[in-house]
Parts: structure tokens; sequence; C-alpha cells
């Protein structure tokens, strides 16, 4: 199997931590969050991976070079403007094959069975296959009893001959090779606006339910706190399915007395000083927490020197003298 995952987001609503590290590279326990994925695909069968990259490219391009993952063949893909889903798919259209392949949203966490879903794409001989769940508000994909799609986003482009429901769109897709003749080079395309053209014109676009697993788009502060809680709590699983555990030590000197309380993820290089508390908060790479300083619910970028308590902050300054950080809500 082949697969495209799709890294060349801005990330805007993680900023201000996405102006220094794109979403994809966000760590999660200290494994950067493509790792994950990368590792995800290979487990359900994937052998090649093309990534598309745009903001922050180099450091997208720098980690795979580092990381040389075994058993799978990693290509980039570079967008110097952002082409959408659909002109993504279409910039690599050499690197596909005859097989369907799957496309994956670079910034989800979940334990589906992509396997399942791609079988039951060649069972039932669709064009596209969207996985999708029960996940309100966002249920717009609404599908018939058949599992094949009559509108997305409030549009319904085809009547159905049975009852329908609503559901929500996971990210991931499984698509045949045939979508990329309806696809125009060098433009940018919505893939979810030449879905509907295609199921109105009669061609076959399903949808895949599932149900019992785990899911989370890591999008704003709160989903990135909640993905490392999770996985603390081990909610569905999860740390067999990512081969992901909590962090618990430094690589570096940690002072007396210091009290690590609910998930703490603390980065290479992190030094702790004397009578400190690490609470629910999420430390990158060569922080340093001065004495007697309380850090609750905050996410600390690269280099951040703390010289006092925070609480419920996002700070990416490389020193902290005084109150410098950006606050975040209801973590």
């Amino acid at each position: 199997m082949k697969a495209m995952i799709l890294a060349a987001g801005e990330g805007t609503r993680l900023l201000p931590l996405t102006r220094f590290r794109p979403k994809p590279l966000f760590p999660i326990y200290n494994v950067p969050l493509l790792g994950l994925t990368i590792d995800h695909l290979k487990r359900a069968g994937v052998k090649d991976i093309v990534i598309n990259t745009h903001h922050l490219d180099q450091s997208i391009e720098t980690y795979i070079q580092d990381i040389k993952p075994a058993g799978v063949n990693i290509n980039l893909s570079h967008e110097e403007t952002l082409l959408g889903t659909g002109g993504a798919i279409k910039k690599v259209e050499a690197f596909w094959n005859d097989s369907p392949f799957i496309v994956i949203n670079g910034d989800i966490i979940h334990t589906i069975n992509i396997t399942s879903a791609y079988q039951n794409h060649l069972a039932r001989g669709n064009l596209t296959t969207l996985i999708v769940h029960n996940h309100p508000p966002f249920n717009r994909v609404e599908i018939d009893q058949g599992e094949t799609i009559v509108g997305i986003r409030e549009q319904r482009v085809k009547t159905p001959l049975t009852t329908t429901r609503k559901l929500a769109f996971t990210g991931m897709h499984i698509i045949s090779p045939e979508i990329l003749e309806h696809i125009p080079p060098h433009h940018h395309l919505d893939i979810i606006n030449l879905y509907l053209e295609l199921i109105a014109r009669g061609e076959k676009i399903g949808g895949y339910p599932v149900e019992g697993h785990y899911w989370i788009d890591i999008g704003t502060p709160n989903d990135y706190h909640r993905i490392h809680r999770d996985i603390y709590n081990n909610s569905n699983d999860l740390r067999t399915a990512y081969d992901c555990h909590p962090t618990r030590k430094t690589t570096d000197a940690t002072g007396i007395d210091v009290s690590l309380e609910g998930y703490v993820s603390l980065g290479e290089n992190t030094t702790i000083g004397k009578k400190c508390t690490i609470k629910n908060s999420i430390l990158w790479d060569g922080v340093t927490i001065n004495d007697n300083v309380t850090i609750e619910g905050c996410i600390i970028a690269n280099g951040v020197t703390v010289t006092h308590s925070l609480k419920d902050e996002i700070v990416v300054y490389a020193e902290l003298p005084s109150h410098c950080g950006e606050s975040i809500l209801n973590i």
C-alpha cells in the first residue's frame, strides 16, 4: 500500500507555537507527531509514503533525513503555494500506481483499523471511501443505508433511496487512482468540492463508518494537552496503538524535591531546579526551570528559561524575565 500524509498546513490554531515548529513535528511525549503517523501506517502495511510540505518545510525534511525509518520509503513533495488535498494528490501523480492509496491528515491520532477500511474500499468498488464516525457537532457527511455518500457540508447532491444519517469525516480517505483523471494539474483543489461534483455525476463515493475507537485532531492547544492526558490515562489502549509512553525523566540534571504531577512531558536536555512542581504540562527541548517554580497546564517551547511560576500559558520566548507568555483557557 501507498499513502500520503498531509503536512503542508500552517497550523494557525496552534499559534504562537507553529511560528517555530510545524504542527507535524509537535512532540507527543517527545516523539514528533509525524513519526507516530509514519509508524502507524507502517503497522497497517504501508510501504511507500509521500508527505507534502509547505510551512517550515526544511524542518520536516531534516527530521525525515535524521530518522531514516526502516521498512518504508519516504518521499517529500514541497508546495510553493498550498494546493489543497486534491492538488497535492495530483502533484505526485507519478508516485501512485494502479492500486488504491490512503490519504491521511497529518494532525490526527486514532486507533481506527485502516486495513479494514482499505479492504472495504476494494470490496465495494468505490472511487473514494471516506472513513467517517459519529463526532458531533462535525457530522456533515450524509450517507444512506448502503453507505453511499449523498451529501457533504449541508449540500445534498444525490437523492437518497433510503433513510440517511450524518457522520463526521475523520481526515482519512481511501482513494482509487482513477480519481486523478478528474483533477487538473497545477491547481489548488478542495477535494471535498470534487467529491460533491463526482457524486452529482453518479460516481460512487462511499463512507466507511467506524465506532469504538479513539480519535483526536490536534488542532488547538487544548487538543494538544488532551492527547497527552489521554495517553497518560491510556484511553483506548493508545500506548499500544502508537508505542508511545509518558516521559517521567529528563536527560539532564533534575533538582532536589521536584514533583511531577499528572501528565508531564519533559523534552531532551531539560533542567529543573530545586523544589519545583510540574503539573499537566508539556516542555519541549532545552527548557530550564529555575528553583522554586511551579508550572501547571503550560506548554513551554524549545530553549525557554522559566524564572517564575506559570499557569495555563504557552511560552515560546527564549527567556522569561517577566510575564510574557500567551494565555490559554479551558485546559
